[in-house]
């Protein structure tokens, strides 16, 4: 009995393993996907998509589990609820989707997975100062420091030297997606405690499907700029299914199984699965202070979160 107890233990910790490496894949292939679909697709279009193809992700999975939606919020009821959605949606979808989209024309994959993990750091910031019940910690503020080091490290080539204004501006866009999805996620904080996750990452995505669109028809943006191609189509595909759909099914499985805490280690993964796909399938360069950078920032982003464990609380 006791060996079967183990067995079962040990199953169930790789199957938590299993889904903290497949979010963390999904999340990181984002840039290459991003790269691939660029080459066709406009950047707004490639956003709105994005947005459009994971919200139609998420519809059919709740089609297919009812369990994961809530009769209260189902419907377009409660205003509280659907404005508090919107300015969300905004932060979260809208207009980071464009940011990323728009960066990466000028900046590689690799760093853009790396300007991205700064999205924990960016939360860290904006919930100590403006979340009332959140203290500051000494490991807070270690990883706030180290987390702005981590930046200066891997934009300081860029801004120091002239000819490199384009990669600059594209580095600040996806700088600014990142603090972008920091301030959704506070926002998220404070929703009312309605409907699943799956339910909230479903609307979110449905009104930044809309405010992109609106965007697309002021601006009469085309969708392409270059014949379809169909590595470009499955890219844009996959970047809407899975990292705008499926991942956020597997986030909140993961959650429920394991823990937040233990979901978050997701946030070390992301950047170096984004790197190394970047720097293998694209060939991307990297500077030696790039790789001295995404291990500050992991260390800041660990020193942010580390709680110590008390040995009798260890199973």
């Amino acid at each position: 009995m006791v060996a079967a107890l183990h067995n079962e233990k040990k199953q169930g910790l790789a199957y938590r393993y299993a889904l903290l490496f497949l979010i963390a894949l999904i999340w990181g292939s984002q840039f290459l996907f991003n790269h691939f679909a660029l080459q066709v697709f406009t950047a707004e279009s490639v956003a709105w998509l994005r947005a459009a193809i994971g919200f139609l992700t998420l519809s059919f999975f709740m089609a297919l589990a009812p369990g994961s939606r809530d009769s209260k919020t189902n419907g377009f009821s409660g205003s509280r609820y659907w404005l508090q959605i919107i300015l969300v949606g905004f932060f979260e979808a809208t207009l980071p989707f464009f940011l990323v989209a728009w960066g990466q024309q000028h900046v590689n994959s690799a760093v853009a997975a790396i300007l991205m993990s700064l999205v924990a750091i960016f939360t860290l910031v904006l919930v100590v100062m403006f979340v009332r019940d959140e203290s500051v910690t000494k490991g807070k503020f270690i990883g706030i420091m180290l987390g702005f080091i981590g930046v200066v490290v891997l934009l300081w080539p860029q801004f120091s030297q002239s000819t490199g204004t384009g990669s600059a501006l594209g580095s600040l866009a996806i700088l600014a997606a990142a603090m972008s999805f920091a301030v959704s996620l506070v926002l998220i904080r404070r929703l009312p405690q309605a409907g699943s996750p799956v339910l909230t990452a479903r609307n979110i995505l449905f009104c930044g499907t809309v405010e992109l669109g609106a965007v697309l028809l002021l601006m009469r943006q085309p969708l392409v700029h270059h014949p379809l191609q169909t590595s470009a189509v499955i890219a844009l595909l996959a970047q809407g299914v899975l990292a705008g759909g499926v991942v956020y099914v597997l986030y909140v499985r993961l959650v429920n199984v394991a823990g937040a805490t233990f979901a978050g280690f997701a946030n070390y993964l992301v950047p170096v699965v984004g790197v190394f796909l970047g720097v293998f399938f694209l060939k991307d360069h990297l500077p030696l202070s790039a790789y001295f950078s995404i291990l500050i920032i992991a260390l800041a982003i660990f020193a942010a979160e580390w709680r110590p464990v008390r040995l009798d609380s260890v199973d």
